[in-house]
């Protein structure tokens, strides 16, 4: 079973986050919550299986760059064999921040709003279905 983490410090849309993937065909996937990249980062160090992060730009204390970053550092200091997946859903649409995000370790990008096929759509780029 799939493992995704939402991050987000809106709870509404990680409710509509939810919905979406309970919707579609990753609906049997445990979900993690997390408001802010410090609270997603203890989550992901303290061995919760995460195969693919959520993760808003915009938050309070540490933003989804910023932890993008340190969990890139995190995974390589621990020599992690497979580095999470992580799709940043954001409002921060310009060409410079999604070059930023990439070169800082997002695989794939979804600027808000967004639909659920859309977000179906990026999850099976990062996270195939099994059959």
């Amino acid at each position: 079973m799939a493992s995704i983490m939402i991050v987000d410090d809106s709870s509404v849309t990680r409710k509509v986050i939810k919905k979406h993937i309970g919707s579609g065909p990753y609906a049997s996937a445990e979900l993690h919550e997390a408001a802010d990249g410090e609270k997603a980062l203890e989550n992901v160090k303290s061995g919760i299986k995460i195969d693919v992060i959520l993760s808003d730009w915009n938050m309070p204390k540490m933003n989804g760059l910023e932890f993008v970053r340190k969990l890139r550092e995190h995974e390589s200091s621990s020599g992690v064999a497979e580095p999470v997946k992580v799709i940043m859903i954001t409002t921060e649409g310009t060409i410079d921040k999604v070059t930023e995000a990439m070169e800082s370790g997002v695989n794939e990008y979804i600027v808000k709003p967004f639909t659920a096929d859309t977000l179906t759509k990026t999850l099976k780029k990062v996270l195939p279905l099994r059959v």
